[in-house]
C-alpha cells in the first residue's frame, strides 16, 4: 500500500464521507501515531465511533493494510457492531476513491477476546503438547465432570460438606487458578503456610473465645482449600485425558503460549501491525498477560501500535476476575519507544457525553464523584454535555412500600413515554415515515425485583419485554419438548406429565385431573393387594416354623394407611379431594395414563373422566407410547421425532407476526444443543442428555436462547449488568436501598471463601485489600486485623456497586427515575442507598435554566422501633412466561374454517389408519369435537406451517383427493419389494441379519452411516493395543506401553482400566496362535468374512477362538444367543481354514468390562447357520 504525500486529517475524511467533524479530543485519538495509546472514554462518549474512525484514518492514509488490523472486544454483539461500522466506512471510502485501489475490499479482523485466544490455542497448542482439537466444555458439562470427580473420590478429605458444595468449590478454584496462571501446588503450599502462621499466634494475656472462633473459621477454610487441591488436579487431569477445555483453560493456555513460545508473539505481531482493545477495564489477569506478552513490553513487542479503550468507572465484573487496575497498569505494560529508551504509553481522554442530557449527566457525575482519585495515573475526567443537549429530567423518590414504588415506576414510565411520543409526533415531517418510537427500560440490581415491576407495568397498560429472565430451557415449546422426553425416559416423572396435561395445548380440566388421580390411586391399591397376597402365599405356616422358634409374630413394617380398609376399590373417606401423594407415588400417574380406565368407569368418590378429557388422555398416551418405543434412537433423532409427534413445529408456526425462521428459532437451537451433546459426551443416551439439561438449568441459566432483537415499542425489564452498552430515552432504576442496590456482601472475601485464591496468589493483588499478618502480637491483634480486612473488603465491593450504579444512570438519554422504598419483603425497614441520597441532595445543574432534581415523593423514614410494623406484606407475583399456542392465532372465522377442513382430512386418514406405518396417534383430531386440536399436530399447512388454507376449495373435493392419494399408497404398499443380499457379508452383518431381517433390508436398501461414538473408538483402540501387546514380548507394565510417556496424547482413563483388567486376565499370560486374522468361508450361498481377534491352543490339542468385547455381557438371553452366532461363524471359518474337525475348535467371548470369559456350551453347526441365513431360527 502506498502512502499518500500528505496525510488526510480526521476532519477532512469526515467531510468527504459526509459525517460530523470530530471534536478535538476525538481527532487526537483518530490521528494518534502508530504507538501504544490508552484512551479513557466515559459512558456515551462515542468510543466505538472514534475507534472505527481511527481504523478508517489509518487505511485511508495508507498507514496500514486493512487485514493487518486486529480489534478485540468482549461480546459477539459488540464485535459485530464495530465490524459493521468499519465495513460501512470502508465501503464509503471505496466509493469516494480514497485510499489505495482495492484496499477497502479487505476487512480488519474483529473478534472477541475468548475467540482470539481459542484461535491461538488451535494454531499453536501442540507447541505445549496439548491437542489443538480439544472440545469446549460448557458450564453444565463442566459441572457434571467435576461432580463425577467428587462423587467417585475414594480418599476421605475430612470435609463435612455436601457434594454439590465441594463441586462448586472445585470449579471455582480451578477457574481461579487458570485465570491467575497459578499452579495447584502453589495454592496448597500457600494455604498450608497461612494456616501455620495463624495457628502459631500466641493467645495473649486475655484471649476471648470469640476471637479464637473467628480465627478457626479462617483456618478451617484454608485447610479445606488445601484438601481440595487433589480434586482440582484430578478434575484437570480428566479434562486433559478426554481432550476437553473450558473458557478459562483457553485463555490460560494462550497466555502460556505467549509467555513460553516467543515465536507465537512474533507471528502475531507480523500478522497484526495495529491492535485495538475495547472495554479494557474488563480484561482478566490471564488476558492481560496474554496481550502483554504478545504485543507489549513483557515480550518483544515494545512500542507496538496497541490502542486500548476503557472506562475505570464501568469496571463491573470484578466477581469474574476483571479489574479497573488494568487500565492503570497499561502505560507501563505497553511502553513506547523513544530515542533514548522507553516511556509510558500516552493517555488520552474522551470526556464529552453524546448520549445524556444535562440533568442525567449531572446525576452520573455525582454518582461517580467518589470513584475519582486525583492521585491515580489514569482517571476519567468529569463528563461534559454535548453541544445542543437538552435539559433532561432526573427524578427521585422514596416510597413507603415496594408495592407503591412499583406503581410509581410504572406511572413515571407511562407518562414520560407519552410526553416524548407527543413531542416527536409534533416535530415529525409528514413524509418522513413517522417518528422513532420512544424507548424505555427499568433496570434492576436483582432478578427477584422483576415480579412486582412486571405486574405494575402491565397493569398500567404498558407492553413489557423481560430480558434475560430465562434461557432456552424456559421457552414454552422447549419446556413441552423436554417434559415429553422426561416422561418417556422416566415413568416416575409425574411432574413433567402434569406440564403436558395442564399446559395450554392439552388444557385438561381440574375435574379430569382429579379423576385421573383417583384412577392412579386405585391402581396403586390393586398392586399393593396383589403383592400382599403373594407375600401371604409364600409365608411359612405356623406349624412349619423351625424348631426352637418362638410363637411371636414376625416383625413387620408399620401398616400402610390403606390397611384395614374394605377389599373393594372404594375409598370411604368423606370429603377427600385427591388421593394421598404417597399412595399415588408408588404407581405413578404416568402408569395410570398408560392404562386408562374403561369407558364409563367411576371412582369410589364418584368421579369419572369426561368424554373429551378421556379422548385427550388416550391420544397423549398413544403419543408417549409411540415415543417410548423409539427411545433407542440417537438423541438428535428422538428430539426431532418428539417435536414432530407433539406437533410443536406447527404450533410455533401458527403464532402470528413471526417468519418461519424466527418461529422455529428455539426448536432449532434445542436441536443444535442435542447435536452438540451427542458429539461431545461419552454417554449419549436420552437419560444422560436429560441429566445434562438439569445441570444446564442451574449452571448455564437454562442455556443461551437465540438472540432476538429488542422490541422498541415495549418497556424492557432487565438487570443493570445486562444493560451495559445499551441506552434508552426513559430509564427507571428502582430498589436503591441498602441490601438491594447496593447489594450486601455475602462473604468476607478470600479468607472464608473456599473457592477463592489467597490475595498473595492473584495477579491483581495490588488493587485488592490486603490482610497484613507480619508482626502479629497475639490473638486479639490477629482478630483486629481480620476485622480490618473485612471492613476493607466490604468497602472494595461497595465501590463496585457504585460503578454499577454509574452504569445504570448513564443508560438514560433524557429522563431518569431513581427510587427506593422503606419497606420491602423483610420485617424491618431498609435504609436508602447513598447513590439516591447524593443525587437527591445535589446542586442544581447549570444550564440555560437551572435544572433541579425532582422529588416526586419522599415518604417519612420509619423509626427504629417500627420493626414488624410493615403496612402490607408484599406478595411478589411470578413473571408470567410467554404462553402458547395463541388462542385462534389465525382469527376466529378463519380458525373455524381450518378446523372444519382439518376434521375432514383427519377423518379420511382415520379410515386408513391401519395402512399408515409409523403413523402418530398424536396426528388425530381433537377429542372434544370442537375443532380444538389435542396434543397432536394442529391442522393446517405443510411441514413448515406456511400453507394457506383459504385455497382448499370445498370439503367434498378435498375428501375425494385424500381418498385417491391413500388408494395409490395402498397399491404401492401391496407391491412387495425384495432386497438381494450381497455376495459377501461380514460375520457381524450376519448377526444383524438374524436379529432383525427387516431392519437389515432397510439398511441395505438405503444405507445410513453409523454415528461415531466414544465406545466404538475405545473398542478400536483396545484391539490395536492388544495386538501390540502380543507383538512385543518384552512389555511388562502399562508404563512401558507405546504412548505411555507421550504427554501430548494421554491415555483415556477408561481405556487404561480396560488394559489393566486385560493384564490381570488369563489371556494376558497365554501365547496366541494368531492375532487379528481375516478369514473367509462360504455359508448358505454367501461368503462370510470374519476377523478373528485371537486363537489360543488348548491343552487337549484343540484351540479356542476368543473375541474381545470391551463392555459387559448382555443380560438378555436372546441377545446373548444372537451374539453367539458370531462365535459360531468364527469357529467354522478357523476350522475350515486350518482343516480341523469342528468339535476341536471351541470359542468364547472375553468381556473386558467385567473381566469374565463366557464359553457357550453349544454353538450352531453349518446346517443351523445356513438356516439362520435363510430366515430361520436357532435354539441351543
Amino acid at each position: 500500500m502506498s502512502v499518500t504525500a500528505e496525510l488526510l486529517g480526521a476532519a477532512q475524511i469526515a467531510a468527504r464521507l459526509g459525517q460530523h467533524a470530530p471534536t478535538p479530543e476525538q481527532a487526537a485519538v483518530i490521528e494518534a501515531p502508530l504507538e501504544p495509546l490508552l484512551v479513557v472514554a466515559g459512558a456515551g462518549s462515542g468510543k466505538t465511533e472514534t475507534m472505527s474512525a481511527r481504523v478508517v484514518h489509518l487505511i485511508a492514509n495508507g498507514l496500514v493494510e486493512p487485514d493487518r488490523i486486529l480489534g478485540l472486544t468482549f461480546t459477539r454483539k459488540a464485535a459485530g457492531e464495530l465490524s459493521d461500522r468499519v465495513r460501512r466506512r470502508l465501503r464509503m471510502l471505496r466509493r469516494r476513491g480514497i485510499g489505495a485501489d482495492g484496499s477497502a475490499l479487505v476487512a480488519p479482523t474483529i473478534s472477541t477476546y475468548n475467540s482470539y485466544a481459542s484461535g491461538l490455542v488451535g494454531d499453536h497448542a501442540l507447541r505445549l503438547g496439548i491437542e489443538p482439537g480439544s472440545r469446549l466444555l460448557g458450564e453444565a458439562a463442566r459441572w457434571q465432570l467435576a461432580y463425577d470427580v467428587v462423587e467417585h473420590w475414594a480418599v476421605d478429605l475430612g470435609l463435612d460438606l455436601a457434594p454439590s458444595t465441594v463441586t462448586a468449590a472445585v470449579l471455582d478454584l480451578a477457574g481461579a487458578l487458570g485465570e491467575h496462571l497459578c499452579e495447584p501446588e502453589a495454592l496448597r503450599a500457600e494455604a498450608e503456610r497461612l494456616v501455620e502462621v495463624l495457628v502459631s499466634v500466641p493467645p495473649g494475656d486475655r484471649p476471648r473465645a470469640g476471637h479464637r472462633t473467628d480465627v478457626d473459621k479462617v483456618v478451617g477454610s484454608l485447610r479445606d482449600r488445601a484438601a481440595l487441591v487433589d480434586l482440582v488436579v484430578e478434575f484437570t487431569a480428566r479434562k486433559r485425558a478426554h481432550d476437553l477445555v473450558d473458557f478459562s483453560d483457553q485463555v490460560a493456555i494462550a497466555a502460556r503460549l505467549a509467555q513460553e513460545v516467543p515465536e507465537v508473539g512474533r507471528a502475531e505481531r507480523d500478522r497484526f501491525a495495529v491492535v485495538l482493545l475495547d472495554e479494557y477495564q474488563d480484561t482478566s489477569v490471564a488476558q492481560l498477560q496474554l496481550l502483554g506478552h504478545l504485543f507489549g513490553g513483557a515480550g518483544d513487542g515494545l512500542g507496538h501500535a496497541v490502542t486500548a479503550v476503557g472506562d475505570p468507572h464501568q469496571s463491573i465484573y470484578g466477581w469474574r476476575g476483571a479489574s479497573a487496575g488494568g487500565l492503570e497498569r497499561f502505560p507501563d505494560q505497553f511502553p513506547a519507544r523513544t530515542a533514548d529508551g522507553t516511556r509510558p504509553a500516552r493517555v488520552l481522554a474522551l470526556s464529552t457525553s453524546w448520549r445524556n442530557d444535562h440533568a442525567v449527566l449531572a446525576a452520573a457525575n455525582v454518582v461517580a464523584g467518589p470513584l475519582r482519585d486525583a492521585s491515580r495515573a489514569v482517571d476519567l475526567p468529569v463528563l461534559a454535555a454535548r453541544p445542543g443537549a437538552r435539559g433532561g429530567e432526573v427524578a427521585v423518590a422514596m416510597h413507603a412500600t415496594v408495592e407503591e414504588e412499583a406503581r410509581a415506576v410504572a406511572e413515571f414510565v407511562a407518562t414520560r413515554r407519552a410526553l416524548l411520543t407527543a413531542r416527536r409526533e409534533g416535530q415529525a415531517a409528514p413524509d418522513d415515515g413517522g417518528p422513532e418510537p420512544v424507548t424505555a427500560a427499568v433496570l434492576c440490581r436483582k432478578r427477584s425485583q422483576f415480579g412486582l415491576l412486571d405486574a405494575a407495568l402491565r397493569e398500567a397498560g404498558l407492553p413489557v419485554e423481560v430480558v434475560g429472565l430465562g434461557g432456552l430451557l424456559s421457552t414454552p415449546e422447549v419446556v413441552d419438548l423436554v417434559a415429553a422426553l422426561e416422561v418417556v425416559h422416566d415413568p416416575a416423572r409425574g411432574d413433567s406429565l402434569m406440564r403436558l396435561l395442564t399446559g395450554p395445548r392439552l388444557r385438561l380440566g381440574a375435574a379430569d385431573l382429579v379423576a385421573l388421580g383417583d384412577w392412579a390411586g386405585e391402581q396403586v391399591r390393586r398392586s399393593r393387594r396383589a403383592a400382599e397376597r403373594r407375600d401371604r402365599s409364600t409365608e411359612p405356616a405356623a406349624s412349619g416354623q423351625a424348631e426352637g422358634s418362638t410363637a411371636t409374630a414376625p416383625t413387620q413394617d408399620p401398616p400402610h394407611p390403606e390397611a384395614g380398609r374394605a377389599v373393594d376399590d372404594r375409598d370411604g373417606s368423606p370429603g377427600g379431594s385427591a388421593p394421598e401423594p404417597d399412595v399415588v407415588d408408588d404407581r405413578s400417574i404416568v402408569d395410570a395414563l398408560d392404562e386408562l380406565p374403561p369407558a364409563g368407569w367411576t371412582s369410589a368418590r364418584g368421579r369419572s373422566l369426561s368424554g373429551p378429557g378421556r379422548a385427550r388422555l388416550a391420544e397423549l398416551s398413544a403419543v408417549l407410547r409411540a415415543l417410548r418405543q423409539q427411545a433407542f434412537l440417537p438423541v438428535v433423532d428422538l428430539v426431532a421425532e418428539t417435536e414432530r409427534m407433539l406437533g410443536l413445529d406447527i404450533e410455533v408456526a401458527a403464532v402470528p407476526g413471526r417468519g418461519a425462521a424466527a418461529a422455529r428459532a428455539n426448536l432449532d437451537a434445542f436441536r443444535a444443543v442435542a447435536a452438540s451433546f451427542s458429539d461431545s459426551a461419552d454417554v449419549t443416551g436420552v437419560g444422560a442428555f436429560l441429566a445434562w439439561l438439569d445441570a444446564a438449568q442451574t449452571e448455564e441459566r437454562g442455556l443461551e436462547a437465540p438472540v432476538a432483537e429488542m422490541d422498541p415499542a415495549a418497556v424492557q425489564l432487565l438487570t443493570v449488568h445486562a444493560s451495559k452498552g445499551l441506552e434508552w430515552d426513559v430509564v427507571a432504576v428502582p430498589g436503591l436501598v441498602e441490601g438491594t442496590f447496593p447489594d450486601k456482601p455475602k462473604t468476607h472475601g478470600w479468607i472464608t471463601e473456599r473457592g477463592s485464591l489467597p490475595t498473595t496468589l492473584r495477579g491483581d493483588r495490588d488493587n485488592l485489600p490486603e490482610l497484613r499478618l507480619s508482626g502479629v502480637q497475639d490473638l486479639a491483634d490477629l482478630h483486629g486485623r481480620l476485622e480490618t480486612f473485612k471492613v476493607d473488603n466490604a468497602a472494595h465491593l461497595r465501590q463496585e456497586e457504585r460503578r454499577l450504579a454509574y452504569v445504570a444512570v448513564t443508560r438514560a438519554r433524557s429522563h431518569l427515575l431513581l427510587t427506593g422504598s422503606w419497606w420491602r419483603d423483610g420485617s424491618r425497614p431498609t435504609t436508602s442507598a447513598p447513590f439516591l441520597e447524593e443525587v437527591a441532595e445535589s446542586e442544581p445543574v447549570a444550564a440555560a435554566e437551572p435544572i433541579r432534581v425532582k422529588r416526586l415523593a419522599w415518604a417519612p423514614s420509619p423509626t427504629d422501633d417500627a420493626a414488624g410494623q410493615r403496612p402490607v406484606k408484599p406478595e411478589v407475583p411470578e413473571v408470567d412466561p410467554p404462553t402458547w399456542p395463541i388462542v385462534a392465532p389465525l382469527g376466529v372465522e378463519r380458525t373455524a374454517r381450518v378446523g372444519r377442513a382439518a376434521r375432514a382430512v383427519l377423518a379420511a386418514l382415520a379410515r386408513d389408519a391401519q395402512e399408515l406405518p409409523g403413523s402418530s396417534p398424536g396426528r388425530q383430531a381433537g377429542a372434544d369435537g370442537d375443532g380444538t386440536a389435542g396434543p397432536g399436530r394442529q391442522a393446517g399447512g405443510d411441514g413448515d406451517g406456511t400453507a394457506d388454507l383459504d385455497d382448499l376449495g370445498d370439503l367434498a373435493h378435498l375428501e375425494g383427493l385424500v381418498e385417491v392419494l391413500l388408494a395409490e399408497r395402498r397399491r404401492r404398499r401391496a407391491e412387495r419389494s425384495s432386497v438381494t443380499l450381497p455376495a459377501h457379508l461380514s460375520a457381524s452383518a450376519v448377526v444383524r441379519l438374524a436379529d432383525d431381517r427387516e431392519q437389515f433390508a432397510r439398511q441395505l436398501r438405503r444405507p445410513v452411516p453409523t454415528a461415531p461414538s466414544v465406545h466404538a473408538r475405545r473398542g478400536t483402540a483396545f484391539h490395536a493395543w492388544v495386538e501390540q501387546w502380543y507383538g512385543r514380548a518384552a512389555l511388562v507394565d502399562l508404563d512401558a506401553l507405546p504412548g505411555a510417556d507421550d504427554d501430548s496424547s494421554p491415555l483415556d482413563p477408561v481405556l487404561a482400566d480396560l488394559q489393566r483388567t486385560f493384564l490381570e486376565s488369563e489371556w494376558a499370560g497365554r501365547t496366541p496362535l494368531a492375532i487379528e486374522v481375516d478369514v473367509e468361508t462360504p455359508v448358505g450361498g454367501l461368503v462370510v468374512r470374519s476377523r478373528i481377534d485371537a486363537v489360543f491352543p488348548e491343552p487337549d490339542g484343540g484351540v479356542v477362538v476368543v473375541d474381545w468385547k470391551t463392555g459387559r455381557p448382555p443380560t438378555d438371553p436372546a441377545a446373548l444367543r444372537t451374539r453367539e452366532l458370531q462365535l459360531a461363524l468364527y469357529r467354522l471359518a478357523w476350522a475350515r481354514w486350518r482343516g480341523l474337525p469342528l468339535e476341536q475348535v471351541r470359542a468364547g467371548f472375553y468381556y473386558v468390562g467385567s473381566g469374565e470369559t463366557l464359553r457357550p456350551a453349544a454353538l450352531p453347526d453349518v446346517d443351523e447357520l445356513e438356516e439362520v441365513i435363510r430366515g430361520g431360527t436357532w435354539t441351543p
